[in-house]
Order: C-alpha cells, then sequence, then structure tokens
C-alpha cells in the first residue's frame, strides 16, 4: 500500500481516487498519451492521474509533439509548445505558458509569463491535469499493474459509446466532441425516467434523470461557446435545481449522484458521458444531436 503524494493518505497507487478526481481529465484519454524524457532529471516531477512520474529538468517543455527530452501530451487541446518548466539557480521553481491556444492554469487560475512552484500545485494543460511534486528522494513510479488498475475506474476517462473527439491532430485547438442523439423519455408513472442512446437505454431516477437533463440543455443553449469550456453546469446551480430526496444538498451529495449516474451508464454499456471540471462544474462528454 503506498501514501498519496498529494494529500498523504493511503492509497492502491501514488495518487488517490479523490486526488485524481481533482484533475481535468478529457474523455477517451489514456495514459500512452503522455510520454516523458528527462537526460537529467532534478528533484521534481509532474504526476498523472495513474500515479506516474515524468521527471524535470533545469528546463523542461511540455507540448504535443513528441520529443525525445521534455513532457508530450498528445492531444488537441494542448498546443505545439504549450509551456516551460524552470528550475533557478536558488533552487525554486517556475511555469510559463508559452501563448498556448488553450491556455495554462494552477489550481484553475491563469498561468502568466512566470508562476512559482509549490509541492502539490494542480496544473492544468488546456483540459489535462497532472500536479507538480517535489523528489525527497523516495518518489517510486507507478509500476504497470497499478496502472493499469486505476484506467478501468468509471471516472478515468473511459470514452462514451467508443466515441473520440474528432479533428485535424495539427490543430492548436480544442477538437471538440462528437454529437450524438440522446432521447429522454420520462417515465409513463413518475418519477425518473429512461435515457436512449444508440440502442441503449438506461434507467434513472429522478435527480438522476434531471441531472442529465439539465447539462444536455446547457450544452445545446450555449453551441456558440467556445467547446473546451461549453455546456459546464455549476455546482451551486446544480445543488440548488435538483430535485433532491434530502433537506440539505450538498457538494458531497452531488458527487455520490455523479458517481451513481456514471455506474449506471457504464452498466448500460453506453460509458461515461459526465465530465467534470474543477472550477467549472459538470458537463456532457458529447453534444445532443437535439434539445431534450
Amino acid at each position: 500500500m503506498r501514501t498519496c503524494l498529494i494529500c498523504r493518505a493511503r492509497s492502491a497507487t501514488n495518487l488517490c481516487e479523490a486526488c485524481a478526481d481533482e484533475l481535468d481529465t478529457p474523455p477517451a484519454f489514456v495514459p500512452e498519451q503522455i510520454l516523458s524524457g528527462a537526460l537529467r532529471p532534478l528533484d521534481a516531477a509532474l504526476l498523472d492521474r495513474w500515479g506516474r512520474l515524468h521527471r524535470l529538468e533545469a528546463q523542461t517543455a511540455i507540448g504535443r509533439v513528441p520529443v525525445a527530452r521534455g513532457v508530450s501530451i498528445m492531444h488537441g487541446v494542448v498546443s505545439r509548445q504549450h509551456a516551460t518548466i524552470t528550475r533557478s539557480a536558488d533552487g525554486a521553481w517556475a511555469i510559463t505558458d508559452r501563448g498556448s491556444s488553450n491556455g495554462t492554469r494552477k489550481h484553475d487560475h491563469p498561468v502568466g509569463p512566470s508562476e512559482p512552484l509549490a509541492a502539490g500545485d494542480r496544473l492544468t494543460f488546456g483540459a489535462i491535469g497532472l500536479y507538480f511534486v517535489i523528489d525527497d528522494g523516495r518518489l517510486v513510479d507507478a509500476t504497470p499493474d497499478e496502472i493499469a488498475s486505476v484506467t478501468v475506474r468509471p471516472e478515468s476517462g473511459r470514452p462514451a459509446l467508443g466515441l473520440v473527439e474528432q479533428g485535424d491532430p495539427d490543430d492548436d485547438t480544442f477538437s471538440g466532441m462528437p454529437t450524438v442523439e440522446l432521447t429522454f423519455l420520462e417515465a409513463p408513472s413518475g418519477g425518473g425516467g429512461y435515457l436512449d442512446v444508440r440502442n441503449r437505454r438506461v434507467q434513472l431516477t429522478d435527480t438522476q434523470f434531471e441531472l442529465l437533463v439539465m447539462m444536455a440543455r446547457r450544452m445545446c443553449d450555449e453551441a456558440a461557446i467556445a467547446s473546451i469550456v461549453r455546456g459546464f453546469v455549476p455546482t451551486g446551480q446544480l445543488i440548488a435545481d435538483l430535485p433532491w430526496d434530502t433537506h440539505a444538498p450538498s457538494e458531497n451529495h452531488l458527487k455520490q449522484l455523479v458517481r451513481r449516474v456514471r455506474k449506471a451508464l457504464e452498466l448500460a454499456g453506453i460509458g461515461n458521458l459526465i465530465e467534470s471540471r474543477r472550477g467549472f462544474g459538470y458537463r456532457l462528454r458529447v453534444i445532443p444531436a437535439s434539445t431534450p
């Protein structure tokens, strides 16, 4: 049993499930899309959601193009030359955005010309999150078995319906999401309903049903907004507007609800339709073909 490198709780990998869920992860994203190489690694690394360590040099470039040295994140949300992490002569670490199309954030705040880094900082490159960690000499990389155990979790970003984002792999901008026909059917007797997606049906409780309907409507209403931020429903709005069966719903109730819906979708063979992003809320991972 390991210890989570972020919260120090006991964990099966270098990153516990709770801390992994804080990282932005687009649909259909897999460990093989992050590659790294360091000829002269120093005392820091980037930690991905699978618990893998990507060692850093005195100057480490981060971008979409595979390179022999640096960190390559092969996804349309990441620019060719996205950001740089550097270590100064006094041992301080900092990150700089290199004019990327979708931006670099530290704890949901945009990174400017030079932003200092501290152990445990959550970094987001476009829509892909990693943690910055300091190597105290005891860091051990994740084993293949540990990586495999994370990728099968419903929250790990498995693709919805086997679909992937479409777009020109040479573009620097977010490549968009697939458009899918979603059919929402209210139960004749009231209380919940059904979601039909490509000949797959899942039965949902009233609160689960309304959660998906709210996100589908928001995605349709924001057709003119950039795909990377389109369709998010803030956590506060979901807590306030959903038909809860408790008098005092909280963020914890919402997280449990999302986990139950994800599980139901997985069991129905639909896949993980829900994306969460800290500071934005929740949204669908597909664009409905029509407004519900």
